[in-house]
C-alpha cells in the first residue's frame, strides 16, 4: 500500500521535525502504508499539481493527500530554474526578476488579484479531483490556510467534492485555523508552522476521511 502526500511546508513537516514527523507519516503508519512525501516549502499550487501529475506518470498510489497552499503563490521560470513566489516580499529570485517580483508583491495585495487567483486555483483543483476520480485513485484534499473565501461570500455554485475535500469553504476547516481552535500554537509563528504534536492531532482528524475513501 502506498500513500502519496503533496503540499507545501506544512505537509513537509517544517518545524515539526520534517516529513518523518508530519501528519502524512502518522497516517501512513496507521494504514501500514509506504509513505511518499513530495511536499516542498513555499511552493505554489501549480507546482503541487505539476509534481502530482509527474508522479502519476509512473505510479498509481493507493491514497493521495494534498494540503493546498495559499492562492496567490506562483512558480516562475528563468534560465531553466524555477522560483517559488510568495507575497512575503522576501523570496530569493534571479536579479533579472527582482523588479517584477517587487511589483507583483504590491499587486498581490489588491482584492481583484486575490479574487482572480482564488478562481484560478478553484478551477485547477477541481480538474485534478476529476482526473483522480477518473483514475479511481482515492484522494483527500484540504486547505492549509486559505479557504475559498470569494466563492463563499458571493454565493457562487459549490462543487460536490464527494468527501474528497475537508470543507474547502470554511476557514475553520483549514489546517492552520482548525489547530488554532483546538488550542495549538505555532512552533514557528513567522511561518505559521505547527509542531509535532499538532501534526498528530491533524492526522487523527483526517483519518476518518481517509477511511471513507
Amino acid at each position: 500500500m502506498n500513500l502519496y502526500v503533496n503540499g507545501d511546508s506544512h505537509s513537509a513537516g517544517h518545524d515539526a521535525g520534517g516529513p518523518s514527523h508530519s501528519y502524512g507519516k502518522h497516517i501512513a503508519d496507521w494504514l501500514s502504508a509506504d509513505f511518499v512525501c513530495d511536499a516542498i516549502a513555499g511552493c505554489s499550487n501549480d507546482s503541487i499539481i505539476s509534481r502530482t501529475l509527474a508522479y502519476l506518470e509512473n505510479n498509481t498510489p493507493d491514497y493521495i493527500i494534498i494540503g493546498w497552499s495559499t492562492w496567490e503563490r506562483e512558480t516562475w521560470r528563468h534560465d531553466d530554474i524555477s522560483y517559488n513566489i510568495t507575497a512575503s516580499g522576501t523570496d530569493t529570485v534571479h536579479p533579472a526578476l527582482r523588479a517584477q517580483y517587487k511589483q507583483w508583491v504590491v499587486d498581490s495585495a489588491a482584492p481583484e488579484f486575490q479574487h482572480r487567483k482564488e478562481e484560478e486555483n478553484y478551477t485547477k483543483i477541481w480538474q485534478l479531483h476529476q482526473l483522480l476520480k477518473s483514475k479511481n485513485i482515492p484522494h483527500l484534499f484540504f486547505n492549509c490556510y486559505s479557504h475559498f473565501y470569494y466563492v463563499t461570500i458571493h454565493n457562487k455554485p459549490r462543487h460536490d467534492w464527494l468527501d474528497c475535500y475537508v470543507d474547502p469553504y470554511d476557514q475553520w476547516s483549514t489546517y492552520y485555523f482548525w489547530l488554532e481552535r483546538k488550542g495549538y500554537t505555532p512552533a514557528n509563528p513567522k511561518f505559521y508552522h505547527y509542531g509535532a504534536d499538532a501534526h498528530v492531532a491533524w492526522a487523527e482528524f483526517l483519518l476518518p476521511y481517509i477511511k471513507k475513501l
